[in-house]
């Protein structure tokens, strides 16, 4: 694949763990006689708690930068992209253990019909820190 094709892809990796960040993070579901009512946090909102989602976004963001830097002919950005993505990785990894632990502690509080669990932004994130270390991948070689 073309260098300039794998930096879109990790300039797009970028994008998609930034807006992550903005997606829901968390989702509760309560269940009684018959009804269910949901609800999620992102992890923006879940900042007021754990650190986490900031590591995310600032990967994001540097995925971003590395990007752009490298599409715009100056290589020395180019290192910010695979730090972004491994950044994004680490920080949404690491909300996910701390929500399995949390999770796990509470799961017999929580009582019947109450489940928690990971949010469509939360692995967004994630994605998107791989996807950003896929196209640092055109930095290898000349």
């Amino acid at each position: 694949m073309e260098k300039k094709t794998l930096t879109y892809i990790g300039l797009i990796g970028g994008i998609i763990a930034i807006v992550g960040v903005f997606l829901d993070w968390i989702t509760v579901t309560v269940t009684a006689g018959g009804f269910s009512v949901s609800a999620g946090a992102s992890g923006w909102t879940c900042t007021a708690a754990v650190v986490s989602p900031y590591l995310a976004l600032l990967g994001g963001i540097l995925a971003l930068l590395g990007g752009i830097g490298l599409l715009s002919g100056k290589r020395g950005l180019g290192f910010l992209l695979p730090i972004g993505g491994i950044l994004a990785i680490v920080g949404a990894g690491w909300f996910y253990a701390d929500l399995n632990a949390a999770i796990g502690a509470a799961g017999a509080a929580a009582g019947v019909g109450v489940s928690v669990g990971a949010g469509i932004g939360l692995y967004a994130s994630i994605v998107g820190g791989v996807i950003a270390l896929i196209g640092a991948a055109g930095l290898r070689g000349k």
